[in-house]
């Protein structure tokens, strides 16, 4: 039975037709919280009824695919197990949600340590590694943020976000912020 910080949401036609991802959760309060805070997420009480179950360990024979919240030996151990997506515990927000919707559509998302344990090969990096401050401009642009947006979130100012954006183009060797967008999701630094 999942542990819900509040009363799970009954999902109306309303929702469905907006696309609204009804998600059930295996795991604690802190997790319930972060999981309905995201938007177009309903939070339901059972995994019957969701798209997607998320956990913070594997569920052997769930209801629902499942997305593990896992790094190292225990994200290996997860897909093992059957999830059908692992991400970081510390995953930002859009790309949790992301994988939520990439794993009720019955894609696999998978980080790249997964990758090399599963395969034994490493994954290609990108030419010039992303500081975390890009990494979050990078994310930012996945979603589909404007530089005044990137700005706003990260509390930067306008032209700091514009040269942060333009320095992630530059080491991904990107022409556009889409190509920016398709080469890290090819490279593994963002799910799709």
């Amino acid at each position: 039975m999942p542990i819900l910080a509040r009363p799970p949401r009954i999902l109306s036609e309303t929702d469905r037709a907006t696309g609204t991802l009804p998600v059930a959760i295996r795991g604690g309060p802190a997790l319930a919280a972060r999981v309905g805070g995201l938007p177009g997420v309903a939070v339901v009480a059972e995994a019957a009824e969701a798209a997607v179950l998320i956990a913070e360990a594997p569920v052997p024979e769930a209801e629902a695919p499942v997305l593990v919240l896992a790094e190292g030996p225990a994200a290996l151990t997860a897909l093992r197990l059957g999830a059908r997506g692992v991400v970081s515990p510390d995953a930002a927000p859009a790309m949790l949600e992301a994988a939520l919707r990439a794993v009720a559509r019955g894609l696999s998302v998978l980080p790249p340590p997964a990758l090399v344990g599963l395969t034994g090969r490493a994954v290609a990096e990108p030419p010039g590694a992303l500081t975390p401050r890009e990494r979050e401009v990078l994310d930012l642009l996945a979603a589909g943020a404007s530089n005044k947006a990137i700005a706003h979130a990260l509390g930067l100012s306008f032209h700091t976000a514009k040269a942060h954006v333009a320095v992630v183009l530059e080491k991904l060797g990107a022409r556009s912020r889409a190509d920016a967008v398709a080469r890290a999701v090819r490279a593994g630094l963002v799910p799709l």
